[in-house]
């Protein structure tokens, strides 16, 4: 096992070269090894990632992303992709974006978006190895968050990659993305009404300087304001506001994963704005 990961590691030399190592406990003239449990150490730094028990099995980095890539490969309907990696916790937290840009749909005239496949994973064991579904909004590189997880290992150490069904799953990925996209060109025709602002940014739990710069955007981007002095926007308007200051704004990946998480909660305003909407008519 351990020879398989340095082998991979080898092809990805920014990432960290992940090891195994006994746990010494007791007294320091009688040390011995903690049979029950490991540390997870980058052997490069002496950085110890997380103490996990003996049968917890490493799911590397290069190992989840070479699983995906292999997937992928499999099926014709996804063609090119473009990756991003970003690291977090000195390599101890990773985030692989797989960008589709050959399938695309437009939700307004000139307003295109392409999906994308989010691979989470961690030594430190704050992640899980989960794919989410995602989108890139072309037109300002936001990345656009969709409350679908398409994968979710959360007792790796039980599973081998190999046993899972993610093939299954990815290949269902463009389903999702299309049923998804009707949902954002609905957005295009409801207007923001100020509960459910209130609503979404109250779950988003922004600080004070966030909060006046997404209120900022969206006093630029609106069409307006009523005598209200609110704003006049689309809940797809006011949905790519809050996007564009997670993806351009967000202080770390870690910041920017949280954002996300809290945005995919949030999203049951944006539903139920929709279903009012419907109901309205």
């Amino acid at each position: 096992m351990q020879d398989q990961i340095n082998a991979q590691q080898d092809l990805f030399p920014r990432f960290p070269r992940v090891t195994e190592q006994p746990i010494p406990w007791g007294p320091q003239n009688k040390l011995r090894a903690a049979n029950e449990y490991k540390a997870i150490v980058d052997s490069n730094t002496g950085k110890v990632f997380s103490i996990v028990s003996k049968d917890y099995k490493i799911i590397s980095h290069e190992q989840a992303i070479e699983q995906i890539e292999s997937v992928i490969a499999k099926n014709d309907n996804l063609g090119r992709y473009d990756t991003k990696i970003d690291l977090y916790n000195g390599g101890g937290r990773m985030r692989c974006t797989f960008t589709f840009p050959e399938i695309s749909a437009e939700i307004e005239r000139g307003d295109y978006i392409n999906p994308q496949l989010h691979l989470s994973n961690s030594y430190d064991v704050t992640w899980p190895f989960v794919v989410t579904l995602g989108a890139l909004r072309v037109l300002c590189s936001n990345g656009l968050v969709i409350g679908v997880e398409i994968f979710n290992i959360k007792k790796r150490h039980v599973y081998e990659l190999d046993e899972l069904h993610i093939r299954e799953s990815i290949a269902n990925a463009t389903k999702r993305f299309k049923k998804q996209t009707e949902k954002w060109r609905n957005l295009t025709d409801i207007p923001l009404h100020p509960k459910t602002y209130e609503r979404v940014m109250r779950s988003m739990k922004f600080g004070k300087n966030a909060a006046e710069e997404i209120q900022h955007r969206i006093d630029h981007d609106a069409d307006g304001h009523n005598n209200k002095n609110f704003a006049v926007i689309s809940l797809w308007t006011f949905y790519n506001v809050l996007t564009w200051y997670i993806t351009h704004k967000a202080v770390s990946l870690n910041h920017r994963v949280e954002m996300e998480n809290r945005l995919r909660i949030a999203m049951v305003c944006f539903r139920r704005a929709q279903n009012g909407s419907r109901k309205g008519h």
